[in-house]
């Protein structure tokens, strides 16, 4: 199926904050963001006939632009992390996190990027086993146990702190 420029368009428009957010997350800085997302949508744009399967459209545009990234990377050879609020809201959009969103969001920080990336894609940016297997260019296997060991990890993240408040609460009692 050939991929018209409508197609094409409907994607930028459907999948740009995605794209950002991810990039913001990676660079931390706006402008470097909307570089990279460009970017990543320019390459998609040049390679569209390289899709083989409409339904991985998003997956497959989220490994464009990890590639992209990548390229960045070497050209710039330095990379700089935000945090995990300002990959899924924009600066000036961040909402008030209640106590638990913000410990969810301290956890998911302390997660390894091989980790993390899985769960961001699939809990926050609802791609499925077969996207995130796409854009992380792994296999589906790999993916779904990595997702599962980043579960774990955030189990235990998140008992940790609560453990320690009940102990201080007991403690002064």
């Amino acid at each position: 199926m050939q991929i018209t420029d409508q197609m094409f368009n409907d994607w930028v428009r459907e999948h740009q904050r995605l794209l950002f957010g991810i990039a913001y997350w990676w660079t931390g800085s706006r402008t470097d963001a909307e570089e990279l997302t460009q970017e990543a949508f320019l390459q998609a744009y040049r390679s569209r006939s390289s899709l083989r399967d409409l339904e991985l459209a998003k997956g497959w545009l989220v490994g464009i632009l990890r590639h992209c990234h990548s390229q960045m990377r070497r050209r710039t050879k330095s990379r700089e992390q935000v945090s995990f609020d300002e990959m899924l809201f924009e600066p000036e959009s961040q909402p008030t996190l209640s106590a638990d969103a913000l410990a969810l969001h301290q956890s998911l920080e302390k997660l390894e990027e091989r980790h993390r990336l899985p769960i961001v894609l699939f809990y926050f940016q609802d791609l499925s086993y077969r996207e995130i297997a796409e854009a992380m260019d792994l296999p589906i296997g790999t993916v779904m146990s990595r997702l599962s060991r980043a579960k774990q990890q955030l189990h235990e993240l998140m008992k940790a702190p609560t453990k320690l408040a009940l102990m201080k609460k007991a403690e002064s009692l």
